[in-house]
């Protein structure tokens, strides 16, 4: 049968789809930043090559299979980052709750379907730096023990598998729920160490030394490369002097070069600092989800509720009591707060609504507990 020609359209008559020059050249710009990242201290734009990727889960899921592991908390971590990768609606638990709503009635937008894709390739890309990560822990380690034996310091390794690396769902959910405008890149905190100090001098001449490391002096030209809230430095070091965190928190922070190319994080405090952040920081986990601070908020995330419900506890509050005095008036008020929780979980209601005035309160002990942490060794003796 001879073929109907006029059925096939002539290039001709296809019309040509004009996208303005200058649009062309913003999102060039835009992608073009995310690759080429020299302006800013990053871990790099990744890029997913499918086979390797692909090859890589392979080998993860032999690993667990076959693999006679002798820490168990490095098998859990495997288990969980293969389930996250490849458990059908895994993916759900990174997106936020109005791309949920529209995914769960097949109602995707442009917005949903972007941010759903992105969370994909972050997830991917996340899994396929893993092992890297988890190999600047390792040397990271090693570093804070060199620091730690000449300076006086006490290397504290985190919590959790190869040696305290930040768990898989802990960094994806940094780069999709709470920091969605992060890329990979931003993320520096997954390989972490932190060395204790007893007093001011001996953090500031591990801040020297490591000052002079080459792991150092390839970052030093970032401005963030390091942070001294504790304001310690002068001279050309005085560019990295910042005041302390909103919370009140302070700490010498250090992002490192590693041998594998990766970016770890080395924190230095004093002892008394640290009590009081072990004490503090759950004030922060109930902040950072209020955003802003200028609307009462509501927390959803159940790991939040079970955070506050264990850490805010009586023996808590005895300690802020006793140690951090000046925070008698507010404490009463966040004592209100945990009771309303209690009330509203044994109801069944895993939800904790925070007003103003209640941040407020939670903001100014927390304030308090760092300013003692500031004091000397008044929250150890």
């Amino acid at each position: 049968m001879p073929i109907n020609t006029k059925q096939i359209p002539e290039v001709s008559s296809f019309e040509d789809i004009k996208i303005q020059q200058a649009i062309v050249k913003k999102n060039k710009a835009a992608v073009m930043a995310k690759i080429n990242l020299q302006g800013r201290m990053s871990q790099g734009f990744r890029l997913v090559n499918n086979q390797a990727y692909e090859q890589k889960l392979q080998k993860l899921r032999l690993k667990i299979a076959n693999y006679q592991y002798k820490n168990e908390s490095n098998k859990h971590q495997d288990e969980s980052m293969l389930s996250i990768m490849t458990t059908k609606g895994a993916i759900t638990h990174y997106l936020d709750s109005n791309t949920n709503k529209k995914l769960n009635n097949k109602e995707l937008d442009f917005k949903a379907r972007n941010q759903i894709a992105n969370t994909q390739l972050k997830r991917k890309q996340l899994f396929v730096m893993f092992q890297n990560t988890c190999e600047a822990q390792e040397e990271l380690k090693e570093y804070a023990v060199q620091i730690s034996s000449v300076c006086n310091g006490i290397v504290k390794q985190p919590p959790g598998a190869y040696f305290g690396v930040k768990d898989f769902h802990g960094a994806l959910d940094k780069i999709t729920n709470r920091k969605r405008n992060y890329d990979i890149g931003d993320l520096k905190d997954a390989a972490r160490m932190t060395i204790i100090f007893d007093n001011m001098e001996d953090m500031v001449a591990a801040k020297s030394m490591i000052s002079l490391t080459k792991e150092f002096s390839e970052l030093q030209h970032f401005q963030s490369a390091m942070k001294d809230r504790y304001g310690t430095g002068k001279g050309a070091h005085s560019k990295y002097n910042c005041g302390a965190t909103d919370a009140g928190y302070k700490d010498i922070k250090f992002f490192l070069k590693m041998s594998n190319g990766h970016i770890g994080e080395l924190q230095l405090n004093t002892k008394n600092m640290m009590v009081a952040k072990k004490n503090g920081h759950i004030i922060y986990d109930v902040l950072r989800d209020g955003g802003a601070l200028n609307k009462p908020f509501t927390i959803t995330n159940k790991e939040v509720i079970a955070k506050v419900l264990k850490n805010m506890s009586e023996k808590w509050f005895d300690f802020v009591k006793t140690r951090v005095p000046k925070a008698q008036l507010e404490l009463t008020e966040v004592k209100k707060i945990v009771k309303r929780l209690n009330d509203n979980v044994e109801r069944g209601n895993q939800t904790l609504t925070v007003s103003l005035d209640e941040i407020k309160s939670l903001s100014a002990v927390s304030l308090l507990i760092y300013e003692q942490g500031d004091n000397a060794r008044v929250l150890l003796d």
